[in-house]
């Protein structure tokens, strides 16, 4: 009985560690087919002040593919920020908690409030809208981002 009990916990601390790579790759990007290489390059990460952060982060979105990029914060959190295409002129970008945080069709200054109602988590989604066939109309975002410093950000892994 205590050889199976010992095996048992050493086949646990092997296989445990694994059991969760699935479920973190599932948060971090959508399925394979929608979600985009990102070429992604962190411009700028600057502390201001004592309470707040900045991020500027510059990537690439595939034609018909997306980038999401996670926030966690705290209720009553303010977030700043603004986007611009730096190439391509066809984006789709959704600010979501729960339900629909903001979403706009070009580049845009957004500023929202985390609440407890939304959650904890926040994606800022981009997705390119040229179709598919037009496997050239790649786009570039610049994505600036001013948040607390107990907040944190979570960009997609590039292979």
């Amino acid at each position: 009985m205590r050889k199976k009990v010992i095996i048992a916990i050493i086949l646990l601390t092997i296989l445990l560690p694994f059991s969760g790579c699935n479920e973190i790759s599932q948060l971090t990007q959508s399925s394979a087919t929608s979600s985009s290489q990102a070429n992604l390059n962190i411009v700028k990460s600057v502390q201001l002040g004592t309470s707040w952060q900045m991020k500027q982060i510059s990537f690439k979105v595939d034609a018909a593919q997306e980038v999401a990029i996670l926030l966690k914060l705290a209720d009553g959190d303010k977030v700043d920020g603004f986007f611009y295409l730096e190439k391509g002129d066809t984006v789709d970008f959704r600010i979501t908690g729960k339900s629909q945080v903001f979403r706009s069709a070009e580049a845009e200054r957004f500023s929202f409030t985390a609440s407890q109602a939304q959650g904890d988590t926040y994606t800022l989604l981009f997705r390119n809208t040229a179709e598919e066939d037009e496997s050239k109309k790649s786009i570039t975002v610049f994505l600036e981002v001013i948040y607390p410093l107990k907040g944190e950000i979570y960009v997609p892994v590039v292979d």
